[in-house]
């Protein structure tokens, strides 16, 4: 049987007083303050899709607005096919976010967006903003996605961004498919990959188990400073022989990390590992 491997975390960091980051991981959401890495297994299906958000930091409601693109996302996604159908959400997504905004009076929510689709067309790779999502190839990393950012006279890209999900006009999201076919990606916000640097992001996918990644990215962050909310997905992905078999999910009873997410928007629970 074939199946999916994942680990997700989000945390507040050292320095900020709320989670303005979201992770999504087919359907189970979290925004835990103090974050602990959760380990997840599915039998393979289609669609499938992880996804990080990162509120924009400075602005109201930035918390707000990452949670209401994710539910958002994990009600559309299970009609997903193409990059079409993900691009439309994408969009969507944008006016429903910046809906809100308009009905709690919260000038300037938005949020960025950055996951991956397992879908029948291939791998969907998405992203708004400058959450990022690479691909790790016998501990290679590569960037995927497109960052919507500012970018220096060194050619890095700064923390003011070009597009988010919420703005007043509409948003182009990036979206590319590609061969479905094995393989590690990982997605992150910007508190990770602008804190970690190359070198050290890329020593840590050089660790062959999940949870060691995890762990290493974890702590090489928190020894940087964590001066900003801090989340992660990494997913691996099998050989998918058997696409359309019935979701499975492992869940043990632990329902902590949980904890600061409204009881009907949690769709699972799974392992939590401190």
């Amino acid at each position: 049987m074939s199946v999916i491997k994942v680990r997700a975390f989000s945390d507040v960091g050292l320095v900020r007083k709320r989670n303005e980051d979201c992770v999504l991981v087919a359907g189970w959401q979290t925004q835990a303050r103090d974050g602990a890495l959760v380990a997840m297994e599915f039998t393979a299906t289609m669609p499938f899709v992880c996804a990080v958000a990162d509120g924009m930091g400075g602005h109201a409601g930035g918390n707000l607005a990452s949670r209401v693109a994710l539910n958002v996302v994990a009600d559309r996604s299970s009609t997903w096919r193409t990059d079409e159908d993900v691009t439309a959400t994408l969009i969507e997504t944008n006016e429903q976010v910046r809906a809100i905004g308009v009905e709690t009076d919260l000038q300037g929510l938005g949020t960025t967006i950055a996951g991956v689709c397992i879908a029948a067309a291939g791998i969907i790779v998405f992203n708004v903003g400058d959450s990022q999502v690479f691909s790790i190839t016998d501990g290679l990393l590569e960037q995927i996605s497109i960052d919507d950012s500012v970018f220096d006279a060194r050619g890095r890209p700064t923390n003011i961004i070009t597009q988010s999900l919420g703005q007043a006009v509409p948003v182009d999201p990036h979206v590319k498919v590609l061969p479905l076919k094995p393989g590690t990606y990982l997605m992150c916000s910007d508190g990770v990959s602008g804190v970690m640097t190359p070198e050290e992001l890329e020593a840590a996918v050089r660790q062959s188990d999940l949870g060691d990644c995890s762990a290493e990215i974890i702590e090489t962050t928190r020894a940087n400073g964590a001066a900003d909310n801090f989340s992660f997905i990494i997913v691996e992905i099998p050989d998918l022989t058997s696409p359309d078999t019935e979701l499975a999910v492992t869940i043990p009873a632990n329902e902590d990390d949980a904890a600061e997410i409204p009881a009907d928007e949690v769709r699972a629970t799974p392992e939590t590992l401190v």
